[in-house]
């Protein structure tokens, strides 16, 4: 299953958008990462609630009593009423804010593991209508549950060991829980359904992710082919700094980092947050792929707020097109802040989410190439929209420099060139004289004679 395309109308932030996204096999004009669809935009811009509104498209048939609840879904639009000349009730029958029905419409290619084995791929619509009245909402299905589960379509959605309609989605409070949290966690899974809980994370805080520990044992004992595979898919998708070990110590798998062969939970921030995630995700194909299957083959939507969580820069300069070469059959939905992750791209996986002047968010791609520029240029392009990268008290003064400067205040003008040259308040300093020495001295036989 793939994603083509996503309409929403007032979806939260949103009042229309609309967008198509890239995917396995969409065409010649396809970017170099084509199943790599990447999200930029301001806090509040509604990122994560496109990854939201493909969730509901794709699962509307089955999240009643799933363990999903809408919450704060529907926008709330500004509609005037007339205005009497005289009070109604008291009151001044002003400007009103009423919720209105939320939309979202999707266009989704359905595969042969999502169609119960049927042999060509099909072309499908799914659309989802959220109504809202004072501080309630729900989604209106408008399918009978019975012909829903018989239709030979959309039948298989309602089998959690299915391999058909895989969607797994990754909330930005995402975590590694611990050997010591699997029971809390098992009983919380219990009141979601799986496909729910495989995208919980995007709706609720704080979802955990299985440790390897959880369940790859399983895979060890009974299927040795498999286990080899996760683990080489693993390694495949780590940092040339780590790598996964493929034994136990405990109840955690370890991994070599730096030399030392350490458990997950002694690894940094940033390795448990990404490791935490990928290995979910393993953990997840795993389980709906088919036998004899490779999993790398596997087909379906990934969703990821915030790919660059806790990741130093370094590692944002490959994380994306790790992933995407070593899993090139998924869809890959991320959403991130940071310019180094953009520019890894093309212009054609890149969507910047906006406001518009009525407070509304649009969804819009840019030509412009950034993917040789470094982070400053990427900054300041109709990507990001800085209009510096200087702190704000930097700017301050050299805009105060500047006007003293066009008065022609010759001193400003030259603490302006040399604030610029410099980056600091002060004129770099000339460097210093060496002193003179009986002997030369290199660095080679300084050593030595400190070493002496």
């Amino acid at each position: 299953m793939y994603v083509r395309s996503l309409k929403i109308e007032d979806l939260r932030c949103f009042e229309r958008a609309e967008v198509e996204f890239q995917y396995p096999g969409r065409g010649r004009d396809a970017p170099p990462l084509s199943n790599v669809n990447l999200l930029l935009g301001d806090n509040g811009a509604g990122k994560t609630t496109v990854l939201k509104a493909i969730v509901l498209g794709v699962l509307e048939r089955i999240l009643s009593g799933s363990g999903y609840v809408p919450y704060n879904l529907v926008r709330r639009r500004l509609v005037r009423r007339l205005v009497r000349r005289s009070l109604v009730n008291g009151r001044f029958t002003g400007p009103k804010s009423v919720p209105l029905d939320a939309q979202i419409r999707l266009k989704l290619l359905l595969h042969a593991m999502d169609l119960e084995g049927r042999s060509s791929d099909l072309d499908v619509s799914s659309k989802v209508r959220i109504a809202r009245v004072r501080d309630r909402e729900w989604l209106t299905i408008g399918h009978d549950r019975e012909e829903m589960s018989q239709d030979p379509t959309w039948g298989a959605l309602f089998e959690d060991d299915s391999p058909a309609f895989l969607l797994v989605g990754y909330g930005s409070t995402r975590f590694v829980v611990g050997s010591s949290e699997l029971e809390p966690r098992a009983s919380q899974s219990k009141r979601r359904t799986f496909r729910y809980q495989r995208v919980a994370g995007l709706f609720e805080d704080f979802i955990g992710l299985a440790p390897l520990g959880s369940w790859l044992p399983q895979v060890a004992r009974e299927d040795a082919a498999r286990f080899e595979e996760i683990g080489d898919l693993l390694n495949e998708l780590l940092p040339a700094s780590a790598k996964f070990v493929g034994e136990t110590e405990g109840d955690e798998y370890l991994f070599e980092h730096c030399g030392l062969r350490v458990p997950l939970g002694a690894l940094s921030d940033g390795y448990r947050a990404y490791i935490g995630w990928v290995s979910d995700l393993l953990y997840n194909i795993h389980r709906g792929a088919v036998e004899g299957t490779r999993l790398r083959d596997v087909r379906g939507v990934v969703l990821v707020d915030e790919i660059d969580l806790h990741l130093h820069p370094e590692w944002q300069r490959e994380v994306v097109p790790t992933v995407a070469r070593t899993l090139p059959n998924l869809q890959f939905v991320f959403t991130t802040h940071s310019p180094i992750v953009a520019g890894t791209l093309s212009p054609k996986n890149i969507f910047v989410l906006d406001m518009d002047g009525a407070g509304a968010s649009t969804i819009r791609q840019f030509t412009e190439p950034i993917h040789a520029l470094n982070a400053d240029q990427i900054l300041v392009s109709s990507y990001f929209g800085l209009s510096t990268t200087r702190a704000p008290a930097a700017e301050d003064q050299l805009r105060e420099l500047s006007k003293k400067a066009l008065a022609g205040d010759s001193s400003a003008a030259v603490a302006f060139l040399k604030k610029l040259a410099s980056g600091t308040d002060e004129p770099a300093s000339p460097p210093k004289k060496a002193k003179k020495s009986p002997r030369k001295a290199t660095p080679s036989n300084s050593r030595r004679t400190r070493a002496r």
